[in-house]
C-alpha cells in the first residue's frame, strides 16, 4: 500500500511531479488546485519503493508534501503493515475510510488485510512533513515463507481472510528500532542493501502478525467484552498515549473514556491482563527505551520520561520490562 498511489512511482531527483502521476498507468490524479501544470512538484524528499522478493514490498517516504491532491488506483490482495512517524493521510479502500496520523511520543502500527482487489484512494491534506513506512505482503508470500501455521490460528485466519480487517497497536521497542534502521541503514556495500532491508521487513511482518494474534487472544480471554467496552478501552488507551508524560489518575482516564474507574480497571484486567497503571508504566518505559536507543536522552533524562525520580528504581523497572539495564541500551550502536 504505497501512500503515493499504490504503484511505486519513481523519481530521480527527489521530487514527485504532477506528470509522474499522470503518466503512470493505473493511477488517476486529481487536485483542488486547477492551476497546477505537469511540471509542478507535489512532494519532495526521499522515496523508496522496492520489491525485496516476490510478494514482499517495502515502501518508505521522508518528504514534504507541497500541495493537496488525491491519487486513486487499484490495490491488490495483500497484508499492509503501516507505520506513521510524521504527518497524516486519509485513505479509502473500497467503501471504507482510514485515517492515519503520527502520534508524537508513541509509535503506533496499523495492519490492514485487503482480502480481494479493491479501489484505493489516497488524499493529501496539503503542506506537511510526511514520514512513513509500509511493508506489504501477499498471501502467497505469507504462506510460502513459513507462516502457514499462523494462518491456521484463529487470529491468523481473521487477519488473512477478513476483508479490510484492521489492527492498531503500540509498537514494541524492537519494532521502533527496526523502523529506525530502515530509515537510517548502516553503510553497506550496494549488493547487501536489499538483503539488509529484507531482513528487517520480514521481522516487521512477523511482529505485526504476533500483535494481531495477541489482540485476538486478549479479546477471546476477555469473555463478555461488548463493542461499547472495546470502544471505551480504546479511548482510554488513546488518552494515555497522548498524556503519558502528564500526571494521570484512573478517575481522569475513566472520565475521558466514558466509563467508571472500577469499570475501566475491569476492562484492562479482562482485555490486557494488567491494571491501568501497569499499562501507563509500560508506555512510559517504552518511550524511555526509545529515547535511549535514539540518543535523545541519557539515563537520567530517560528516568524522568518513565516517571521515576530514582535512577535505581528506574533501572529495576527497566530491567524487569526489557531484560537489560538502561546503560546497555545507551551503549548499543546507532
Amino acid at each position: 500500500m504505497a501512500a503515493e498511489g499504490g504503484a511505486g512511482l519513481k523519481t530521480n531527483d527527489g521530487r514527485l511531479r504532477v506528470r509522474d502521476f499522470m503518466r503512470h498507468a493505473g493511477i488517476a490524479f486529481d487536485s483542488p488546485d486547477d492551476r497546477l501544470t505537469p511540471d509542478d512538484t507535489l512532494m519532495k524528499g526521499a522515496f523508496l519503493h522496492r520489491e525485496l522478493r516476490r510478494g514482499l514490498v517495502l515502501h518508505a517516504s521522508d518528504a514534504i508534501e507541497e500541495r493537496p491532491f488525491t491519487a486513486t488506483s487499484q490495490l491488490p490482495e495483500e497484508l499492509s503493515c503501516i507505520f506513521f512517524l510524521e504527518g497524516s493521510v486519509d485513505l479509502s479502500i473500497g467503501d471504507r475510510h482510514f485515517a492515519f496520523q503520527a502520534n508524537r511520543g508513541v509509535a503506533r502500527g496499523v495492519a490492514i488485510m485487503n482480502a480481494c482487489p479493491e479501489s484505493f484512494a489516497r488524499a493529501s491534506r496539503g503542506r506537511q512533513h510526511l514520514r512513513h513506512l509500509v511493508v506489504s505482503a501477499t498471501p502467497e508470500w505469507l504462506h510460502r515463507d513459513v507462516l502457514e501455521a499462523v494462518a491456521d490460528t484463529k487470529g491468523g485466519t481473521r487477519l488473512l481472510r477478513d476483508h479490510l480487517a484492521e489492527y492498531r497497536w503500540t509498537l514494541t521497542p524492537r519494532m521502533v528500532e527496526l523502523v529506525r534502521q530502515i530509515f537510517s541503514p548502516s553503510p553497506l556495500i550496494p549488493e547487501l542493501r536489499d538483503l539488509y532491508l529484507e531482513g528487517r521487513a520480514v521481522e516487521l511482518v512477523a511482529e505485526t502478525m504476533a500483535a494481531a494474534l495477541r489482540a485476538d487472544r486478549r479479546e477471546a480471554g476477555g469473555g463478555l467484552l461488548t463493542r461499547h467496552d472495546m470502544t471505551c478501552l480504546q479511548r482510554a488507551k488513546d488518552f494515555i498515549a497522548a498524556r503519558a508524560a502528564e500526571p494521570l489518575s484512573v478517575e481522569t482516564i475513566a472520565r475521558e473514556a466514558g466509563i467508571s474507574a472500577s469499570g475501566l480497571q475491569r476492562l484492562f484486567r479482562a482485555a490486557e491482563g494488567r491494571s491501568v497503571f501497569d499499562h501507563v508504566r509500560n508506555i512510559r518505559l517504552e518511550r524511555a527505551y526509545a529515547a535511549l536507543a535514539t540518543g535523545e536522552a541519557g539515563v537520567q533524562e530517560a528516568s524522568g520520561i518513565a516517571g521515576y525520580t530514582s535512577a535505581a528504581n528506574f533501572a529495576t523497572a527497566f530491567r524487569r520490562r526489557f531484560g537489560i539495564v538502561p546503560t546497555a541500551v545507551k551503549r548499543s550502536p546507532a
